[in-house]
């Protein structure tokens, strides 16, 4: 039986949004394998996590000291012990190559924008990603094109490989109060960041909303003051059907989801796009960014809005098709959480195998 220890220290980082959510549901379903042991950090050294939490010690700085302790540890007992990093650091360690690890590259949003990250964060990750890809590492992109933007600027890695992000999106019981009243509404699920393009949404809404395609637009997540300061320069007509829900429960959120007249996302930049690909398991129509990611990962499931898209009825045949088709998204079974943690697991599976047959 392998032992995978699992550094969910990014729950340090509550803002981590996504990733932590990412890195959660990857964890709980790895932990579901009869075949393996996986402990996360949290549960292997309880006390020090706490402690760390409490005193707001980097993870990075307890990575570092834990992953040095373990990989002394099995240096000296022969244990067979693999350690994964959820988000791209890989600990600094006189002892190896990183060979007994897997790290998650996840995007490289500060390449894309960097006036929105100082200049001492982009030069660590410029470092830690330049480490990664010189690693003897399981490194693991969640997308092609995360993967086509890495090698841009760090050069190929050893061992890399792609492996979708798990999408947990189970059907809720019961349908939301918007549908069973009638209504018909948008839905867009993330928080408030520049690249998300709130701008290009609002007057996407406004489009569909004049051509009587929908009546609302849902917003949930963080960032409530900045998209209200956006919906006040618009018509009252239309200020009015903005309804931002900010932070909502994971039920409450399925239920929106479903109940949504369609999915919204107008990102200019995107790893994955985790919230498009739980409002597709669901069956959800999607309007989205013509961007790489989106192409890889939603081709033949989503409507891609152009530039010059003004005219909503090639909108309204979409949906319309959508309805009477009713496809399912190619991608979900790949991205059931089970699949993705077993493809995590195999990873190593090489490197047992060899250890048996020198043994």
């Amino acid at each position: 039986m392998a032992t995978f220890l699992y550094y969910d220290t990014i729950r340090f980082n509550k803002a981590a949004g996504g990733v932590l959510n990412v890195s959660e549901v990857l964890l709980r379903h790895m932990r579901l394998s009869p075949e393996d042991r996986v402990e996360p950090v949290s549960e292997r050294h309880p006390r020090l996590f706490a402690l760390a939490q409490r005193l707001k010690i980097s993870r990075f700085v307890l990575d570092t000291l834990l992953y040095n302790f373990h990989r002394l540890r099995v240096l000296l007992t022969g244990e067979q012990l693999f350690s994964v990093f959820p988000n791209y650091y890989l600990p600094l360690t006189p002892l190896g190559r990183h060979r007994d690890s897997i790290v998650v590259v996840h995007d490289l949003q500060y390449k894309a924008y960097p006036q929105y990250f100082g200049r001492g964060k982009r030069l660590f990750l410029d470092w830690n990603l330049w480490r990664a890809a010189r690693s003897a590492a399981d490194v693991v992109f969640i997308s092609r094109s995360s993967q086509r933007d890495f090698e841009r600027h760090f050069g190929r890695c050893g061992h890399s490989t792609v492996i979708f992000n798990p999408v947990d999106a189970p059907r809720p019981a019961a349908a939301p109060a918007a549908t069973a009243a009638g209504e018909r509404y948008l839905i867009a699920a993330y928080h408030y960041y520049p690249h998300k393009n709130f701008d290009g949404i609002l007057a996407l809404f406004e489009r569909m909303k004049t051509a009587g395609l929908v009546d609302y637009l849902d917003i949930t997540g963080n960032g409530a003051d900045a998209v209200g300061r956006m919906v006040s320069v618009l018509a009252p007509e239309v200020r009015c059907c903005v309804r931002h829900r900010g932070l909502v429960s994971r039920d409450e959120l399925l239920r929106l989801y479903q109940g949504a007249t369609a999915f919204i996302s107008l990102s200019t930049f995107e790893g994955f796009n985790l919230s498009a690909a739980e409002a597709a398991t669901l069956g959800v129509p999607l309007l989205l960014s013509d961007i790489p990611v989106h192409r890889e990962l939603f081709t033949d499931y989503a409507f891609f809005v152009g530039a010059d898209d003004g005219d909503p009825q090639p909108f309204a045949r979409y949906l319309a098709h959508h309805e009477h088709t009713r496809p399912a998204w190619v991608h979900a079974a790949t991205c059931a959480p089970a699949n993705v943690a077993g493809r995590y697991l195999m990873l190593k599976r090489g490197a047992l195998s060899l250890a048996g047959a020198m043994s």
